[in-house]
């Protein structure tokens, strides 16, 4: 395999791109690249949360994009060539480091939903000793675990700003993607409108949270089996593959130089995507 100037000189303006960020040299980046990833952006914060950092800086998502279409294309022009590096590394430039921080978002949102029952502990607690509701709010905003409690924040930081505990509770309900959350919300939003005693119906469905939190470990655990099946069946197909390729890189040669093997090798890998998916969306048990 020859490498090429273009595979050289993309590898070398990346590391050096990469290594001037490290070093903390001022970069302006263009505004309307900035404004682009602005949502990005914001939820790269939400699932930085998960390493306990509060916020990313503003270019986290350019400079992903980018050191990720060098990376994947670097790697595949060096295998198949630079026309079929550039075709893979759009891309998987745009949906890679999406799909990272939907995966980091999501191991947040168990997080949280195992934290939540114990925060609605907290605010049952702070009830019966005679604060209101919106000061047991902020008590668990204050003192609760994290990251459950910074979403307890987000409601306490809206009644600072002069909204009532209603709409704050209304809004981060509509916001929110974990439905144990939204029922907290709406348990909430509806006592804080008419009043009465919320202690016995959050000590409820506490309860009945953590259930459904045992529930779904044992469903995790008892299919735990199927999953290293999963794992083994898709790590043996890419090893069988890196396999014929460091092996018998001729036969790969063949596949790729002319039309027909091309076409069967992109049907191959959307049967084989499709597959994926497939047993994936088969493994997932919402609870």
């Amino acid at each position: 395999m020859n490498i090429s100037i273009l595979q050289i000189f993309t590898v070398a303006l990346g590391a050096v791109t990469a290594g001037l960020l490290v070093w903390g040299a001022p970069v302006r980046w263009p505004a309307p690249l900035l404004r682009a990833t602005e949502r990005d952006i914001a939820l790269a914060s939400e699932a930085a949360q998960v390493f306990g950092r509060d916020a990313v800086p503003p270019y986290t998502m350019i400079l992903a994009y980018a050191i990720t279409a060098i990376v994947v294309f670097a790697v595949v022009s060096l295998i198949f060539g630079p026309i079929f590096g550039i075709v893979v590394a759009i891309p998987v430039a745009f949906f890679l480091p999406k799909g990272t921080i939907r995966y980091f978002l999501q191991r947040r949102w168990l997080q949280i939903e195992s934290q939540l029952p114990y925060a609605v502990d907290q605010i049952v607690s702070a009830v019966r000793t005679g604060k209101p509701l919106a000061v047991a709010v902020n008590a668990v905003a204050d003192t609760g675990q994290m990251p459950a409690s910074r979403e307890f924040e987000r409601i306490a930081r809206e009644q600072k700003l002069g909204i009532g505990l209603v709409e704050a509770l209304d809004r981060h309900g509509r916001n929110v993607p974990s439905l144990h959350f939204k029922m907290v919300d709406a348990a909430l939003g509806l006592f804080a409108r008419q009043g009465g005693d919320i202690s016995e119906p959050l000590t409820e469905m506490s309860k009945s949270f953590k259930e459904i939190w045992k529930l779904d470990q044992k469903i995790t655990t008892s299919s735990s089996q199927a999953r290293m099946n999963f794992r083994v069946v898709n790590g043996g197909a890419l090893f069988m593959i890196l396999m014929i390729f460091f092996g018998q890189p001729e036969l790969i040669d063949k596949v790729f130089g002319n039309a027909i093997g091309i076409v069967i090798a992109i049907v191959g890998a959307i049967l084989y995507a499709t597959g994926f998916f497939w047993m994936r969306a088969m493994m997932k048990v919402s609870v």
